[in-house]
C-alpha cells in the first residue's frame, strides 16, 4: 500500500515535471516544480478517465502505460542538451514562514482527520464519484444517475478520477491519498503565489534600479540586499497572510474543488505574465492548458477557460499577430471540444440552464432583492470570513505603480479577472435556487477561486522594494 501510494505520486509528479519541460525547456526550476502539480494531476486524470471511459479493466496496463508516457516525456526532454539550472536554486526562506508553513499543515491535518471523506461537496460531489471510477466496472457510468440535486451529475471530473487513480495504486480506498491529494493542491498553491510575488516584483526593482543606483550615495551591494530583502518582506507577508486564512485550509482540507482551481487559474495567470517577459509561445499554450484543466475541475473553470482563452486571442488580433492568435485558437480548441463531448456523455443537463429555460430564471435579472442579497453577503464575507486580508492594507503605504513591462499582462489579467466576477455575478443573479441559501453556502468558495489571482495583481504592483527616489 505504501509502495502504491508512493509510485502513484510519483509517476504523477514526474509526468508534469517533463510536461512543464518539454513545452518550455528554459523556465526557472522553481516555476517548472510548482507547475508539475497541477499539469501532473490534471495528465494523470485525464488518461484515468479515458481508462475507465474505454472499460480497459487492466490497471497493471494502464500502470505500465503511464510509466511509458514519462519515460517518453524525459527522452523528449533529455534529446538535447540540459539547459543551465545553476541560476534558478531555492532560497531558504525566513523561519517565521516556515513556522506558520507548519502551522497551516497542523490546522489543516485537523479539519481532515475530523471529516476523512470531505465535507459536503468532498463526499457529495466528488468522492462517491470515485467510488465509482475505482471500480473498474461498466456501472461507472452509475455516477451520472445520482438522485440528489447537489450531486452535480454534469461537473468534470478531475478530482474523482485523480482520486480513484490513486486508490488503484495503493489497492485500497485510502484516505492518506486523499490528504495527499490536498496537501499538495493547498500548499503548492501558497509556494506558487510566493514565487510569483517575489520573482515578478524583484524583476521589476532589477529592471528599475539597474542604471540607477549608481546615483544613491550608499553601496550598490547594500542598496540591492535592503531592497531585495523588502521585496522577500512583501513575497511572504502577502503568502502568509492567505496560507493562515481559516477559510482556505478548511476548504483544502474538506476536499473541495476550489482550492485545485485557484491553483489552476493562478498557474494560468502567472504564464500570462511569463509570456510578456519571455516573449515566447509556448507560456500562453501552457497556460492554455492550465486554463483548459480549470474547466475540467469544476463548472466555473469552464466560464474561466473560455474568458482567459478569448481575452487572449482577442489581445492577438488587435496586435495582428495572427500566428499566435491562430495557435491560441488551436490549443484552446483541443480541450474544449472534449470537454463538450463530456458534456454529451454525462448527457445531465446543468441546473442553472434547466432553470434559464424551464422556469425562465432570466427574469431574476430584474429582482433588486437579488440584488440586495448577493452584495450584502459578498461584503458580510469578506469582512467576517476574510477578515486577515485587511492586515494587508499596511503595505500600501506608500501606494502602487504599474511598471512598463508590466502593463499588458496586468490590464490582461484585470480584464479576465472583471470578466469571471461579472461571470460569477450573472450566476448567482439567475440560478434557480433560494439566492439566500445559496450565496450564504457558496460565496466564500468563489471568492476563494479567484483570491490568488487578485493578491497577486495586488502585491506586485506595490511601491515597496524600491528606493524613494527611484521613480
Amino acid at each position: 500500500m505504501i509502495f502504491g501510494l508512493i509510485l502513484g505520486f510519483l509517476i504523477t509528479l514526474c509526468t508534469g515535471y517533463f510536461a512543464v519541460s518539454v513545452i518550455e525547456r528554459e523556465m526557472e526550476l522553481r516555476f517548472r516544480l510548482l507547475f508539475a502539480i497541477p499539469l501532473g494531476f490534471g495528465i494523470s486524470s485525464v488518461l484515468y478517465f479515458l481508462y475507465v471511459f474505454f472499460n480497459i479493466n487492466n490497471f497493471k496496463a494502464f500502470e505500465i502505460a503511464e510509466i511509458a508516457l514519462a519515460i517518453v516525456l524525459a527522452l523528449f526532454y533529455y534529446n538535447e542538451e540540459k539547459p543551465d539550472m545553476s541560476k534558478h536554486k531555492f532560497k531558504k526562506l525566513s523561519n517565521w514562514f516556515y513556522l506558520l508553513n507548519l502551522y497551516s499543515v497542523l490546522i489543516f491535518l485537523k479539519y481532515f482527520i475530523n471529516n476523512p471523506m470531505g465535507s459536503w461537496d468532498g463526499f457529495r460531489i466528488w468522492n462517491i464519484k470515485a467510488e465509482f471510477l475505482a471500480l473498474n466496472s461498466p456501472l461507472w457510468q452509475n455516477m451520472f444517475s445520482l438522485p440528489h440535486f447537489m450531486s452535480h451529475n454534469d461537473y468534470p471530473l478531475l478530482l474523482p478520477s485523480l482520486t480513484a487513480r490513486l486508490w488503484n495504486y495503493t489497492g485500497v480506498h485510502n484516505f492518506v491519498v486523499n490528504a495527499t491529494i490536498g496537501l499538495f493542491f493547498t500548499f503548492g498553491l501558497v509556494y506558487l503565489l510566493f514565487q510569483a510575488i517575489e520573482y515578478f516584483k524583484r524583476d521589476i526593482f532589477i529592471l528599475s534600479t539597474k542604471s540607477k543606483l549608481t546615483n544613491i550615495n550608499v553601496r550598490n551591494n547594500h542598496v540591492g540586499s535592503l531592497y531585495k530583502s523588502a521585496i522577500d518582506n512583501v513575497a511572504i507577508a502577502v503568502t502568509s497572510v492567505f496560507m493562515i486564512l481559516d477559510v482556505f485550509i478548511v476548504n483544502g482540507a474538506h476536499q473541495c474543488a476550489d482550492v485545485p482551481l485557484a491553483f489552476m487559474f493562478l498557474s494560468a495567470v502567472v504564464c500570462l505574465f511569463m509570456y510578456f517577459k519571455k516573449e515566447k509561445i509556448s507560456y500562453i499554450v501552457l497556460g492554455i492548458i492550465f486554463a483548459a484543466l480549470g474547466a475540467w475541475t469544476k463548472n466555473e473553470g469552464m466560464m474561466f477557460c473560455v474568458i482567459y482563452l478569448g481575452t487572449i486571442f482577442v489581445w492577438f488580433l488587435k496586435e495582428k499577430s495572427y500566428k499566435y492568435a491562430i495557435i491560441t485558437l488551436v490549443t484552446g480548441a483541443i480541450p474544449l471540444c472534449g470537454l463538450m463531448l463530456f458534456k454529451h456523455i454525462v448527457n445531465f443537463q446543468n441546473d442553472l440552464v434547466a432553470g434559464f429555460f424551464a422556469i425562465k430564471s432570466y427574469n431574476f435579472a430584474l429582482d433588486l432583492h437579488r440584488y440586495t442579497v448577493i452584495f450584502k453577503t459578498f461584503f458580510s464575507m469578506i469582512f467576517t470570513r476574510f477578515t486577515l486580508l485587511w492586515v494587508l492594507l499596511l503595505l500600501c503605504v506608500k501606494g502602487f505603480r504599474i511598471k512598463e513591462q508590466n502593463k499588458k499582462p496586468f490590464a490582461l489579467a484585470c480584464i479576465i479577472f472583471v470578466l469571471c466576477t461579472i461571470g460569477y455575478f450573472l450566476v448567482y443573479l439567475i440560478s434557480p435556487h433560494d439566492i439566500n441559501w445559496l450565496a450564504e453556502n457558496s460565496m466564500d468558495r468563489i471568492i476563494l477561486q479567484m483570491l490568488p489571482v487578485f493578491l497577486f495583481l495586488f502585491s506586485i504592483n506595490l511601491r515597496i522594494g524600491k528606493p524613494d527616489s527611484i521613480k
